[in-house]
């Protein structure tokens, strides 16, 4: 018995072709409506009673050709510690971690508290793009206006103790002396980012200093959204396959002496000066010379030059040994 085969017909095809295209083009629309869910992140650090600092940091800025991460920072009071949200009862100090610009704040008491914006310092390859992976540590340390309990005394509450990480750390280095001088003050952290391009999934505080008051640590740490990769990696496929293309056409003429066409020549001279525009259309990439120039960016560009410099020897060889037109008869 013969089992019949099912053909189908050419327009039934191309509606299955349009079908799984529409279905692919309406999920990525999906994709990017949800993609700031995706690559945002909220953190809260919870106070340990009600008299206590509310720091609110919001990512306003990364630059990650310059390491850079700022940040806008609002400070809101409770309890004992405010004559309102805004304005202290007490003198209040805040020491941070930047790396350009003031890194101790001074709120006198009584005086409005404004917000204020701090550059924080990243570590990463950015010549990694569109894989480059960053990280950074925000250290916040809160304190007011007091006196250390002394030494022999009873042991101190929680909101004297100087924490051992602060003298020894190099990011936010605070000297023993300058410590016994203040009272830490009890904060509650809240940290939100959202940069369009950019995913900061994986950031988290510091988990060893949430016990200790006036002291908070946020670890940042940043890679390129899913959107930014697939616009990247197609970008390079792109300059890959006009690439091949033009070398396999290239090879077709010069070694089966096949006759040039007149776009040839200018289709890849024109290559030469539309690559890079290619490559500028990936979001945020840095200047020449990263891990997906090597890939696609420079070869292509090599390929281009090349073809149209074989074309044009190509042309000219034959051009000089064509043989001369016959003499014509009397």
């Amino acid at each position: 018995m013969k089992l019949e085969t099912r053909h189908y017909s050419p327009g039934l095809r191309a509606i299955l072709i349009g079908i799984a295209i529409g279905a692919i083009y309406l999920f990525s629309l999906w994709l990017g409506f949800n993609e700031a869910e995706r690559r945002s992140v909220t953190l809260e650090i919870p106070a340990e009673g009600a008299d206590h600092i509310a720091v609110d940091v919001d990512v306003v800025l990364v630059d990650l050709a310059r390491s850079e991460m700022t940040a806008r920072i609002s400070l809101h009071l409770a309890g004992k510690l405010a004559q309102d949200a805004v304005t202290p009862a007490v003198d209040l100090e805040l020491v941070l971690n930047a790396i350009r610009g003031q890194q101790q704040f001074d709120f006198p008491k009584g005086k409005r508290i404004n917000p204020i914006e701090a550059v924080f310092p990243l570590d990463g390859d950015v010549n990694l793009y569109p894989f480059d992976q960053h990280k950074g540590v925000l250290w916040l340390f809160a304190t007011i206006a007091g006196q250390q309990a002394p030494s022999g005394s009873k042991p101190p509450q929680p909101a004297t103790i100087i924490p051992d990480e602060l003298p020894r750390s190099a990011g936010l280095p605070v000297s023993t002396s300058a410590l016994e001088k203040r009272v830490q003050a009890d904060t509650r952290a809240t940290f939100t980012a959202s940069i369009p391009g950019l995913t900061f999934r994986g950031s988290r505080s510091v988990q060893s200093v949430e016990a200790l008051k006036g002291l908070t640590g946020i670890e940042v740490n940043l890679t390129r959204s899913g959107y930014v990769v697939f616009i990247s990696v197609t970008a390079m496929a792109m300059m890959l396959a006009l690439a091949l293309g033009l070398v396999a056409m290239v090879l077709k003429v010069v070694y089966t002496n096949r006759n040039m066409a007149a776009f040839q020549v200018p289709m890849a001279v024109s290559l030469i000066f539309g690559l890079p525009a290619l490559r500028n259309v990936q979001p945020g990439i840095p200047p020449p010379g990263t891990f997906g120039d090597l890939v696609a960016f420079t070869w292509a560009e090599i390929a281009a030059a090349a073809s149209a410099v074989a074309l044009i020897a190509h042309w000219l060889l034959h051009r000089m040994h064509k043989s001369p037109p016959p003499a014509k008869k009397n």
